[in-house]
């Protein structure tokens, strides 16, 4: 049986209020005692979610045997799936204390990259665009800038890209939690050539345009990149990078992971590297470079997916087409 698109999936709660009651918990309780409870919901997940623990097998053993081949240290020693979805949980809450303000840059590392330069430039007003994965918590940069904390000195505009329909429950309920939470999202199936003018202008206003390269489009699900991943041939957006292509701005890659995947309390490392590639060229050679973008977000993905496997969050099967295939 041909296995469904990731878009396909129903949301766990087709209700808004299991989200809205995990809000009022996460703006009562301690984060250690929300931890606490992250593993019980993690556990019943666990139970009641066959596809889960089948997709994080199949990452978990790719992993292993990507990291084999390629004589890359492994943190996965054998596969653990109640970990992965364990890990799942805490994140969802913590992505949820970032939208109550219950996070600040304290418990962020940033390392000696390329997240100086990204700094500069937004302090001189230059906007860029990030591209995010969900390995880790995406969100975790967005939410710090709502409030401020970007360690720029001052307010930058994030307008993020997102498929609105999926998760419509929790997007409602994050909503409701925090109006500006959604005030500067755009949907990915609205993206014309209005939406592109829109996002430019914000892009000149300094700010930032934040999207994820590791899923495919809803609407688009055949318009896409094929390449490598952890060994087998996987699927990648097109039009995430074809976006950088028309904004003709800088692009950063963004990942923030928590140093301890497991644990009731955790910093976040957060890392940032910026593109090689630049647009300015011909239309013959647009797409080529925009084949490498995508080429090189995907090297720095598999990087940190082999350091941090039970962070993974996309719970579908990664390598669809490629399965088909075998």
């Amino acid at each position: 049986m041909q296995e469904e698109h990731w878009s396909q999936k129903k949301e766990k709660a087709s209700s808004v209020r299991p989200v809205k009651f995990t809000i009022m918990l996460v703006k009562i309780f301690p984060h250690w005692l929300l931890a606490l409870i992250a593993f019980i919901v993690g556990f019943f997940y666990f139970i009641f979610s066959s596809g889960a623990r089948r997709d994080a097998k199949k990452f978990q053993l790719a992993v292993i045997d990507f990291c084999k081949k390629n004589n890359i240290p492994c943190p996965v020693k054998k596969v653990n799936t109640y970990r992965q979805i364990l890990s799942f949980a805490i994140c969802l809450i913590e992505k949820i204390e970032g939208w109550c303000g219950k996070s600040d840059l304290s418990h962020v590392v940033f390392h000696e990259d390329d997240v100086a330069e990204l700094k500069q430039s937004l302090a001189q007003g230059k906007g860029a665009m990030l591209i995010g994965s969900h390995l880790g918590n995406m969100e975790l940069f967005r939410s710090l800038a709502m409030e401020g904390q970007t360690g720029v000195g001052k307010m930058v505009g994030v307008t993020a890209i997102m498929d609105m329909k999926v998760t419509s429950s929790f997007n409602q309920a994050m909503s409701e939690l925090n109006s500006k939470t959604y005030m500067d999202v755009v949907s990915s199936d609205s993206i014309g050539v209005d939406t592109v003018e829109v996002l430019q202008k914000r892009l000149e206003d300094g700010g930032l345009v934040v999207i994820a390269g590791d899923r495919t489009s809803a609407n688009s699900p055949q318009r896409n990149i094929r390449l490598s991943f952890l060994g087998k041939e996987a699927e990648f957006p097109f039009g995430s990078f074809f976006l950088a292509s028309i904004l003709e701005v800088p692009v950063y890659f963004v990942f923030a992971l928590r140093v301890k995947d497991i644990t009731l309390k955790s910093r976040y490392d957060m890392y940032v590297k910026k593109s090689t590639v630049d647009f300015n060229c011909s239309r013959k050679e647009k797409k080529l470079r925009i084949e490498k973008l995508c080429s090189e977000f995907k090297c720095e993905l598999e990087k940190y997916s082999c350091r941090h496997p039970y962070q993974w969050y996309n719970f579908f099967d990664f390598w669809r087409k490629s399965d088909e295939e075998d």
